[in-house]
């Protein structure tokens, strides 16, 4: 009798502590939700967990696509050339693999995204301070001048040289006098008694372009101390030769090459931690969504959001404040870019990521997981796609260029796929829940063959435009699906490390190997451009259809 009044007594117990629990958990989840009322009725509710995510998203993409946006044109107004850019950039991309990989690693070991995305973002900063304060890297070229006295206000010599002879298209030059001889006298100065006073003077030179006259430019030589220099009335003056090197620092180096070497290292740096950034950013991102069952999709919205806004923010304010002298300053874009870095840091600071179990035995794990078909396939899959990505992001602007683009065809055309995959992104759990991934993932290789051949047989630029439709399949549906298909099929302690792993594939492998392959055609073939697109066409759709049969197969 005892046990079973004891049974009796414990029943409630046990369901009083079920509904407490229920409760709680609804609480909870109305706490982190904020109803907002609409128009008759309509409400919305916002997830606060998301707020500073969302906020994050948005100021790191417009950070990110700045940087992306405004070094080329940057490293070329600090005196590099496009050869010297595209060597930097092939050399960083085996170094972003390597770092990208290592971190993706280093988050599965202590379980954590969030503190090695810290560090990213701490890389970043400082490396893009270090940018902005560094010398230009223009050679300071020793030039000849043959000048003639010319006197009137004050002495001062001239002569007509190609305007090739100072390349700087400032109007004042500043210079030292590293040799001088009268050109008159064969070398003999006795009757030339101010020669010695003009020895290691510096001069401005002031370039005037001739009229009527193709690249030639009116140089005169003014002293600046010019008050030590009697007129040059006698012959034997009339007549000097100057060799003459640029010494203001800010605008040449005398130490080109070993500058070179630290732009390039720097450069690497910036590339890598830019490139970690997005990865990581997927991983804490993707985490946070499947802990708190929501749509990444609808957090990808805020990445899109943030590269329109960024890029075309940076340009207006380079429009009108970022003169220095004739040249333009872009330093400024990268503090526009330091900015968004430090608020996307700010809002994600308080964020709860969250931790899952330190990772154990990798190596074996990793050996399991590759050797499965499916894994293969994927993973030809994201070479493939990422190629023909690639060559998209490369090519196509240059392209349109070719066939009479004028550039706002190719703004809008290059920024209107962000507003075309806006709404497919918002609902993105529908169309992945009712498509599948896999199935995605053919579409998506349709998706790239179909913006290949048509942009091969397109004659009228505007054309483009909707084309870049493709891009809500083989982008923006395209990456959700990976992201959820790579939670789903990798193994506990491999999750970090496979998600980094598939952006490397996809966005620096597959941009690597389109780039080597546009390099060579170029090089070996001697095409036109349309010829080269075209060729390069037939190869991304002949390696579309086969992948496409690959994934036929995976499916079944």
């Amino acid at each position: 009798m005892p046990p079973t009044s004891n049974k009796m007594d414990r029943q409630p117990e046990t369901f009083h502590f079920e509904e407490n629990g229920s409760s709680v958990k609804n609480a909870e989840k109305k706490n982190k939700n904020q109803t907002i009322s609409l128009y008759k009725g309509s409400k919305i509710a916002i997830n606060k967990v998301f707020l500073p995510v969302k906020m994050a998203l948005f100021c790191w993409f417009s950070g990110g696509k700045i940087y992306t946006a405004f070094l080329p044109v940057f490293m070329k107004n600090k005196g590099f050339t496009i050869a010297h850019l595209s060597i930097i950039t092939a050399i960083s991309v085996a170094f972003q693999l390597f770092g990208t990989v290592l971190s993706g690693i280093i988050t599965d070991k202590i379980g954590r995204a969030k503190p090695v995305l810290n560090i990213y973002f701490a890389i970043f900063l400082l490396s893009s301070v270090c940018l902005v304060i560094m010398p230009n890297v223009n050679e300071c070229n020793e030039e000849t001048l043959n000048l003639q006295c010319y006197n009137e206000e004050m002495p001062h010599f001239t002569t007509a040289s190609s305007c090739q002879t100072f390349k700087n298209n400032s109007e004042i030059f500043s210079c030292s006098i590293t040799d001088l001889r009268n050109t008159s006298l064969n070398g003999d100065q006795k009757n030339c008694t101010y020669f010695p006073k003009l020895t290691n003077l510096d001069v401005n030179v002031d370039k005037n372009t001739l009229m009527n006259v193709e690249d030639m430019c009116h140089y005169k030589v003014n002293f600046k101390n010019y008050s030590a220099i009697t007129s040059c009335v006698t012959k034997d003056c009339a007549s000097l030769e100057m060799k003459c090197v640029n010494n203001n620092f800010s605008s040449c180096n005398t130490n080109v090459g070993l500058w070179m070497i630290i732009y390039g290292i720097l450069i690497s740096i910036l590339n890598l931690s830019h490139t970690a950034t997005y990865r990581l950013f997927d991983v804490v991102v993707v985490d946070l969504t499947t802990e708190h069952n929501n749509d990444f999709g609808r957090q990808r919205v805020w990445s899109i959001l943030g590269s329109f806004c960024g890029p075309p923010l940076a340009g207006y304010i380079l429009h009108q404040f970022a003169f220095n002298g004739n040249q333009k300053n872009y330093s400024l874009a990268f503090v526009c870019s330091i900015i968004f870095t430090v608020l996307s840091v700010a809002s994600i600071w308080p964020v709860d990521a969250p931790s899952n179990k330190p990772a154990k035995k990798m190596w074996k794990k990793s050996l399991q997981f590759v050797r499965k078909l499916e894994v293969f396939l994927f993973i030809v899959l994201l070479l493939v796609a990422g190629s023909s990505f690639g060559f998209q992001a490369v090519y196509v602007s240059w392209y349109l260029q070719e066939i009479g683009a004028s550039d706002l065809v190719i703004g809008v055309s290059r920024g209107i796929n962000g507003l075309y995959g806006l709404p497919f992104l918002y609902s993105s759990k529908w169309w992945i829940s009712r498509v599948g991934e896999r199935k995605i993932f053919v579409l998506a290789l349709l998706g790239h063959a179909i913006f290949c051949f048509s942009f091969s047989l397109m004659l009228e630029p505007w054309f483009s435009v909707v084309i870049e439709a493709t891009s809500i399949l083989n982008y923006h549906l395209f990456w959700v699906a990976v992201m959820q298909y790579v939670t789903k099929i990798a193994p506990d302690g491999l999750q970090a490390t496979l998600k980094v792993m598939a952006g490397s594939l996809h966005f620096n492998i597959g941009r690597l190997i389109s780039t080597m392959y546009l390099s060579w055609l170029s090089t070996t073939l001697h095409e036109t451009s349309k010829e080269r697109s075209r060729h390069l066409v037939e190869v991304a759709v002949l390696l579309g259809k086969e992948v496409k049969g690959l994934m036929l197969l995976f499916l079944e």
